[in-house]
């Protein structure tokens, strides 16, 4: 009987220990798993933050480049290098979309050029830009259908 009794406090023990390391074992697999996840989450933002800093480099080198095409096109209209710089440099394309004027569809270039100096006399070089940019797209066909002389 003392026998029966050591045994079963043998195999009590022995399960006891096979439970704690199961435990143990289920616990760091939980703790491995959260680690990766957490790793994982991570470098999707890293990823993230890169990508938006590659967006910002390239956008700030195509910025560049407009307003220096913006700076080109008020040269052709008589302005002298540094203040088509000046104005061109006000240029914010963010904002520009939100910059209020009238439709340039039906304008001749003489109203066209009369808002542009009327935007540039009130220093509203945003309107100023956002006009240009406007008429030269029509100008090349990319913004209407119909050319800024021609009656519509």
């Amino acid at each position: 009987m003392k026998r029966l009794i050591v045994v079963c406090m043998v195999v009590m023990l022995a399960s006891g220990a096979v439970y704690a390391r199961n435990a143990l074992a289920q616990s760091q697999s939980a703790y491995n798993l959260q680690q990766n996840e957490m790793r994982s989450q991570q470098s999707s933002a890293n990823a993230l933050q890169h990508n938006d800093r590659q967006t910002y480099v390239n956008s700030l080198a195509n910025l560049t480049k407009l307003r220096a095409k913006l700076a080109e096109a008020w040269q052709t209209l008589g302005m002298s290098p540094q203040a088509a710089q000046a104005v061109a440099n006000a240029y914010q394309p963010s904002l520009a979309q939100n910059v209020h004027h009238v439709s340039l569809r039906g304008k001749s270039s003489q109203e066209v050029a009369a808002m542009l100096q009327s935007a540039l006399a009130s220093k509203d070089y945003m309107l100023a830009n956002q006009t240009l940019i406007e008429y030269e797209k029509i100008k090349t066909g990319l913004g209407a259908d119909t050319s800024p002389d021609s009656p519509h």
